[in-house]
């Protein structure tokens, strides 16, 4: 838009100018030639009605005191000088107009009129009467040619204060829709990768989209010291309660053991299955424990050399006997490359999104696992063919504790994809969810250089 308005206005100005320029070249034109025709009327007045009463020179010289700005040449029918008070120059005449020369005359020029201080242009027209005879009238134009050039002069002061105009309204908008996008860019990146901790660039603080900026800075600050003291609490109740977990997990083992010296089934069945319980507590506690660790970045320290492919190949292998076991066949296409990373992380989050491929593939089914090296990044893609995700929950299930499957019979405790995304995001990838028609095709991307 500021681009088009810059052409429009630009092109307007442009417009105005050339017009503005010819109506100024015109009545120049018109200006000159109603004199000189004027004059020669007068003169032709004469031939009519007193040419026998009173000589050209003596008519000449009346029109010249009556117009001290003009001069005049009369020729006869063969040619002859009658009258002449100044000297036409033979070379630098230029056209004005179509019948109208233009040159300069000296004070030397003048010939019996009244001299001239300074040089000057003069715009001349010659006309021949029915006797053949000619007149010159040569009409000082000097003033207003500086009138024109004045006006030329005001017009290119027009528009350059125009060009100042667009250049600044092109800045201003420019800035303004540079500064918008900037903000829409950076809410969008935080909406897709939930990074609270991105802030909008503030360059100055002089405009209102500045002030706009900053103020959406404070909130999102305000917004990640509220999920982050939310997350503080949850990750301090899982780690307080990890520990008498695990205490009463021991008593309900020693509770097992004396329930199975004394052979007592019910009790032993019952502790077995609390026990399960405090396991499945437990899992859920150190899941947010991990969780928590990989978001503070405090992972860093474990990243080294790894071969990726290997890597890979090795989680796939780890499930081959389970998927077996499930009548589900598992296909592989592990393209070989090197990886700065976490190993443990990386392998538990392949493993995670393998489980999950085989949790929901149906009997006879297949699920493929692939990686490619593709423009500077790692791309693992993971497809099975159960029942997917609808597109209005793909989003959301990388939220903690969020499970797609609402009555949540299988087992799980919603934090696996919220781990992977946790360990992904440590590594500076995405990871995206797409249909694979039928079921679930899982993209992780992971640059190569970060």
């Amino acid at each position: 838009m500021a681009l088009f308005f810059t052409v429009l206005l630009g092109t307007a100005v442009s417009l105005l100018a050339y017009f503005l320029n010819q109506f100024n070249e015109s009545s120049l034109i018109r200006e000159v030639e109603l004199g000189i025709d004027a004059n020669i009327d007068a003169f032709e007045d004469w031939q009519v009605l007193a040419f026998d009463l009173v000589d050209a020179q003596t008519v000449l010289d009346n029109m010249q005191q009556n117009h001290p700005d003009t001069w005049y040449v009369y020729y006869d029918a063969m040619g002859g000088v009658v009258y002449q008070d100044i000297l036409v120059p033979d070379q630098q005449i230029s056209t004005l107009a179509e019948g109208i020369i233009l040159f300069e005359i000296a004070p030397t020029a003048v010939i019996d009129a009244r001299p001239i201080e300074e040089t000057r242009t003069v715009a001349a027209k010659i006309h021949t009467f029915a006797d053949n005879s000619r007149l010159l009238v040569a009409r000082d134009i000097e003033d207003a040619l500086e009138t024109r050039q004045l006006m030329r002069n005001l017009g290119l002061v027009t528009i350059l204060l125009m060009l100042a105009v667009i250049g600044v309204s092109f800045f201003v908008s420019t800035y303004v829709v540079s500064l918008i996008n900037r903000i829409s860019r950076t809410t969008r990146e935080i909406m897709i990768t939930g990074d609270l901790s991105r802030r909008i660039h503030v360059g100055s603080r002089w405009d209102d989209l500045a002030n706009l900026a900053g103020l959406l800075n404070e909130m999102l600050s305000r917004i990640e010291d509220l999920i982050l003291g939310v997350r503080r609490v949850a990750d301090n109740i899982a780690h307080d309660l990890r520990t008498p977990l695990s205490r009463l997990r021991n008593h309900l083992e020693s509770l097992g053991q004396v329930a199975e010296e004394r052979q007592d089934e019910e009790i032993l069945g019952k502790s077995r299955e609390l026990i399960g319980e405090a396991d499945h507590l437990l899992h859920t506690f150190n899941a947010l424990l991990r969780i928590a660790n990989i978001e503070s970045g405090k992972r860093h320290s474990e990243f080294e050399r790894v071969e990726l492919g290997e890597l890979v190949e090795d989680v796939v292998d780890f499930y081959i006997p389970l998927a077996e076991e499930g009548g589900v066949e598992v296909r592989s296409d592990i393209a070989p490359g090197e990886l700065i990373c976490d190993r443990d992380l990386l392998f538990q989050a392949f493993a995670n999104l393998i489980d999950n491929a085989l949790k929901f593939s149906p009997r006879d089914s297949q699920i493929s696992v692939r990686l490619a090296n593709e423009a500077g990044q790692y791309v693992i893609d993971i497809a099975d063919q159960g029942p997917g995700i609808p597109d209005e929950e793909k989003a959301k299930v990388f939220n903690r504790f969020y499970r797609a499957e609402h009555s949540r019979n299988s087992p799980g405790n919603g934090l696996g994809l919220s781990l992977v995304g946790a360990i992904v995001d440590l590594h500076g990838g995405w990871i995206d969810l797409h249909d694979n028609h039928p079921g679930l095709r899982v993209r992780l991307c992971l640059p190569i250089q970060r």
